[in-house]
């Protein structure tokens, strides 16, 4: 077969994969993930217990879970601690971790003297290859919450706790200066003193590993100590799940306060078969007795002007989210023995995200005057990793503890993907996609992620249909552009080596994902019809093993319609609700604005 060149129009949608600047976070190369991240299954099935006790009202709890099946000395021959390291951390969140942040201070605030807090924290980074940080180099300072040196008496499980929260600042933010603030103890007044101090000490963001559930009059803290406009103050959630599993149910402060970033968390996965090359879902599970981020509404303080969900008439937990599953819990090194446990631990809890979302927001850089650290994450939803499996509890409006597309309670708008959504960044945008259009977010992040460029005129044109060449387009690109050289023949007749998306097309081909028309066609220009989209997508999953249901959750479609398996399985995941009347509508074409949802829930759910 001859091949046949067929000339681009002069307004052809999109532009070739090959012209395509990459993902806004392609300049950042994080390190490759440890062999412990590879290796992580090892810790399912532990015990895990909490660090703290819970704590009366106005007093703090901490929010650390350990694995009470390992701690002590490496084995012989073990060359990494279990848990996350920092490149896998760096790697999972895209964080330029190796190049940003220096000269910057993030803060620690914990309740009681860390004695070996200094110690533990330069074995930890010897351990990991990052340069000493420590009291003689300047890049570490302890002081009391008064800012100077009278420390407080020690206490064994707080001194964990500080480890995990010094570590994980130095795992995110290897170049940040690191100032651990100890309270005199864990009352909310001496606790919120030494914030105070964090930031009168020139702190660029302050993780606060701690928080009790909300009582009556306790806004007034907001005022005197935690409204501090242009410092990131991030706050763990909580690890009893939904409403802290209480009842009148509750949620966490200072988390809940409008100030704070409240930091939910998830279970982080290795998964090299995805762009990504990691999972996360929310962490935790229904049912008496379930861990997991808190999340839920706040029964004393109102809603920020910036967070606008609907089932919350007040503030709602959480606002961001970073690993926190004990199971898949970070390396933490402590000398300080907390009933009988010291040396390499793998620690969880939100305990472990605050500080890590808190050093995120130092490599990012101080916001806007006048702008909320918070604010710029909801700005920005299109920038993050939208976690959109897993669940922390049960709930009668579900998005407060099950994790969805957008926001939701568990992980709040989800995990950092770089920088982009903790600055004040301009986003990509369209001339004919306003902020306000109700696929904004989804397209936005095609844009982002370099799935679709748009039209060389500034336009996306949302409600034109999606050619069967731009389809092979948009999937190759959803894949990640992976290496492919096209074939010198075409398996196509109506296209060849110099016909617009070529590479694409036959990539397609070659994975199964298409097999053209029965006459050995490929119509590149035709429109995609919605099953035939759900067909495609379904094949990009790799043909996950489904049953389709006897009873067809569409009132325009039967067992025995083509794609009805696609379709069903499409309609599974939520990738697609149908039509308000209960209908798919399989024949009509898919518009650009809706492929580009379809897309952003397939990467949600599915994963790239």
């Amino acid at each position: 077969m001859l091949p046949i060149a067929i000339v681009a129009p002069a307004q052809a949608e999109e532009s070739s994969t090959s012209l395509l600047p990459g993902p806004s976070t392609a300049t950042v190369t994080p390190p490759q993930p440890t062999p412990a991240a590879q290796s992580m299954a090892r810790l399912k099935g532990h015990r895990h217990s909490k660090v703290c006790a819970d704590a009366p009202p106005g007093y703090a709890s901490c929010h650390a879970e350990i694995d009470d099946e390992i701690a002590g000395p490496l084995a012989v021959g073990q060359l990494v601690p279990a848990g996350y390291g920092p490149a896998d951390l760096q790697s999972a969140y895209k964080l330029p971790s190796l190049t940003a942040g220096t000269g910057r201070t993030v803060a620690v605030v914990d309740p009681y003297d860390a004695p070996t807090a200094e110690a533990d924290l330069g074995v930890y980074r010897t351990k990991y290859g990052q340069a000493p940080c420590s009291s003689v180099t300047g890049c570490f300072r302890k002081v009391d919450q008064a800012g100077g040196n009278s420390l407080p008496g020690a206490d064994a499980g707080w001194a964990q706790e500080a480890s995990l929260d010094v570590q994980m600042v130095s795992a995110a933010c290897p170049n940040c200066n690191i100032l651990l603030v100890e309270a005199s103890s864990n009352s909310l007044t001496d606790l919120g003193a030494a914030v105070n101090t964090a930031v009168n000490l020139g702190a660029s963001a302050v993780s606060m590993s701690f928080g009790g559930p909300e009582s009556s009059g306790i806004t007034r803290y907001d005022a005197e100590y935690f409204n501090h406009p242009g410092i990131a103050l991030v706050a763990s959630s909580g690890d009893n799940g939904y409403t802290n599993a209480t009842a009148p149910p509750t949620v966490n402060y200072p988390a809940s306060s409008p100030n704070v970033v409240a930091a939910g968390g998830t279970t982080l996965n290795l998964d090299t078969s995805k762009v990504r090359g990691w999972t996360e879902r929310a962490w935790g599970a229904t049912g008496s007795g379930a861990a997991g981020p808190g999340s839920g509404c706040s029964a004393y303080e109102p809603k920020p002007a910036w967070q606008h969900d609907t089932g919350c008439p007040n503030r709602t937990v959480a606002d961001l989210a970073s690993v926190a599953d004990p199971s898949t819990g970070v390396a933490v090194y402590d000398s300080t023995p907390s009933n009988g446990m010291s040396g390499w631990m793998v620690f969880g809890g939100t305990s472990a995200a605050a500080p890590v979302i808190a050093a995120t927001y130092a490599l990012a850089g101080p916001p806007p005057a006048g702008t909320s650290p918070a604010q710029l994450a909801y700005g920005s939803p299109w920038a993050l990793n939208d976690v959109a499996n897993g669940a922390n509890g049960t709930c009668t409006i579900p998005y407060l503890c099950t994790a969805g597309y957008g926001y939701d309670g568990p992980t709040g708008l989800g995990t950092a993907q770089g920088l982009t959504a903790f600055t004040a960044s301009s986003p990509p945008s369209f001339s004919d996609i306003p902020g306000s259009y109700p696929f904004y977010t989804e397209v936005t992040w095609m844009a982002y992620n370099a799935i679709t460029t748009g039209y060389p005129d500034g336009t996306f044109r949302p409600v034109q249909p999606v050619t069967r060449e731009a389809m092979a387009a948009f999937l190759y690109r959803l894949r990640g552009s992976p290496a492919y050289v096209p074939p010198a023949i075409s398996p196509f007749k109506d296209i060849g080596p110099l016909s617009p998306f070529y590479k694409e097309i036959t990539w397609l081909a070659t994975t199964g994902i298409t097999t053209g028309y029965p006459d050995g066609t490929y119509r590149p220009s035709d429109a995609v019809n919605r099953d035939a989209m759900a067909a495609f997508l379904y094949r990009l999953a790799g043909k996950p093993a489904y049953t389709q249901p006897g009873v067809s959750p569409f009132t325009d479609l039967t067992p025995v319609s083509p794609f009805y398996l696609e379709i069903t399985w499409l309609a599974s995941t939520g990738i697609t609700t149908g039509y308000a009347d209960g209908t798919f509508r399989p024949l009509n074409p898919v518009n650009r604005d809706a492929m580009a949802a379809f897309m952003y829930r397939y990467n949600a759910r599915i994963g790239r």
